[in-house]
């Protein structure tokens, strides 16, 4: 009886953690992604390359547009290059970017083991690059530039919150199916995932999940696939959870297509962006997305690029704007609008524009 108490304690204080995190896991709003150390007054007429590793994938579309319409308010010029999910091109692009003559880049999605060659080009003229997702970043320790303050950091609490919403809105069981890619991104997230489940497990949770991981391209272009499959081989999943909120969008349609989609299954998706606002809005099967949007990096990245052209040390203290969505909340998000969330609920061009000493 004894053990039987103390397995009930455990279980009682990892479930009483779970809610602690999920009622503290809203949205940090004001001047998100502003260094404690200050920016700078903004520098005139500046030429900005935006490497993104493919036009694919919807935070790339939004982090584009985002940038244009800070160029609108800057003056600057901002130049956009598709990677296309293609190691090939997109060592192409990193490469025309560098030999473009823009003063700084920004990349999204340059993680080393797919980006050498590109990389490398970009160092060999010196210029600025700030990484919307790595730590050193991107991998080459000879750049000193960052944005934020780490992919395995970051991106690993993603992971994390990800398996807080899956518990809580499974009402204590995750029984997950998914897929990631093997980036550097999407193997943190996924750690994160594993290390709730672990901690669920070694609580006497009933949580368990099966993850199949494939590159980037066949992530894609086989989501729906491998998803189905999945949902055949493990028909008591009451979760799918992948890298993004297109993918998971996608492996809940498929699952549901196929006629395999139990009754209390959902889908978590991350990052969200305009599919998980419109998806989660609906109240089906995709109920949550944990907020680590690139939007308001967009701002980030400007204003790290301003520093280090005006010659100050790169910040290292910039924080993700990250929460976890659901119904219950998602009511604060005006989904018809087409607005990338985060950017609505704080005024980009009052906040930067001040700090940059715009009129």
């Amino acid at each position: 009886m004894v053990g039987a108490a103390a397995n009930a304690d455990a279980l009682a204080d990892f479930q009483a953690a779970v809610d602690k995190t999920w009622d503290e896991a809203a949205l940090a709003v004001g001047a998100a992604g502003m260094s404690n150390v200050g920016s700078v007054p903004l520098l005139p007429g500046k030429s900005i390359g935006a490497a993104c590793l493919g036009s694919q994938i919807t935070a790339c579309v939004q982090w584009w547009a985002e940038l244009q319409q800070i160029a609108k308010l800057t003056g600057w010029t901002v130049t956009e290059y598709d990677g296309k999910i293609d190691v090939a091109t997109w060592n192409e692009q990193l490469t025309r970017a560098a030999e473009a003559g823009h003063d700084g880049i920004l990349t999204f999605g340059a993680i080393p083991s797919i980006s050498g060659q590109g990389l490398g080009a970009i160092a060999a003229k010196d210029i600025p690059v700030v990484g919307m997702t790595s730590d050193d970043p991107e991998g080459v320790p000879t750049f000193d530039t960052r944005l934020d303050g780490g992919i395995r950091q970051d991106n690993f609490e993603v992971g994390y919150l990800q398996g807080v919403a899956a518990y809580k809105l499974g009402n204590g069981k995750l029984h997950a199916i998914g897929g990631y890619d093997g980036s550097e991104i999407s193997v943190a997230r996924r750690e994160g995932l594993e290390s709730f489940i672990a901690e669920c497990v070694a609580a006497g949770g009933d949580c368990k999940a099966n993850l199949r991981q494939t590159d980037t391209a066949q992530m894609f272009q086989q989501i729906g696939q491998y998803c189905s499959s999945l949902a055949l081989a493990n028909p008591g999943f009451n979760v799918m959870i992948t890298q993004v909120d297109d993918l998971t969008a996608i492996c809940v349609d498929e699952i549901k297509a196929a006629g395999l989609l139990p009754e209390d299954a959902f889908g978590v998706g991350v990052d969200f962006n305009t599919i998980g606002v419109a998806r989660i809005s609906e109240g089906t099967n995709f109920l949550a997305s944990v907020a680590a949007p690139y939007p308001s990096g967009a701002w980030q990245g400007i204003d790290e690029l301003n520093r280090l052209m005006s010659g100050q040390a790169p910040s290292t203290d910039r924080l993700w704007v990250k929460g976890i969505f659901h119904p219950g909340n998602i009511g604060t998000i005006d989904a018809a609008s087409g607005a990338a969330w985060d950017v609505q609920l704080f005024n980009p061009t009052a906040v930067y524009g001040e700090v940059w000493g715009l009129k």
